[in-house]
């Protein structure tokens, strides 16, 4: 009986599926602190709290759902830089990371301000917690 030899896979054989959507995940490898009205040193009540509750609701979210649909209760957007106090972005970032756009989300809907950052596949690299909203005075 004749051994069959494996025979390597053609890629033009293989059918690519859709790609799928991952979930939302969050990183402060690019945390900035050194701006104290950008990142207050000490946050009101609640705010880690607040936060980390944020973060955990929003890492069940598809990242299509952040990047794809404004949520109200979430205000999730792309900055419009030359709307804000800080035209320049994120100046910390070398011009590389400063390339991506801005995004936002808030932690509640009227207190504990933003959390600004960058999207990079799947990942919100926190940049800012902006406690005080002073990015859009």
């Amino acid at each position: 009986m004749p051994v069959k030899k494996n025979r390597p896979v053609s890629k033009s054989r293989i059918k690519k599926g859709p790609t799928p959507d991952p979930d939302l995940r969050f990183s402060f490898k690019f945390f900035y602190s050194s701006d104290a009205e950008m990142c207050p040193p000490t946050f009101q009540d609640e705010y880690t709290q607040t936060l980390m509750q944020r973060l955990r609701d929003l890492s069940t979210w598809k990242v299509s759902r952040f990047t794809g649909t404004t949520d109200k209760t979430v205000r999730n957007h792309k900055h419009d830089w030359d709307r804000t106090s800080r035209p320049r972005g994120f100046v910390n970032l070398n011009a590389h990371f400063q390339a991506y756009d801005g995004w936002q989300f808030c932690l509640t809907v009227n207190e504990h301000g933003r959390v600004h950052g960058i999207m990079i596949d799947d990942t919100f690299y926190v940049i800012w917690l902006d406690q005080n909203h002073n990015l859009y005075p």
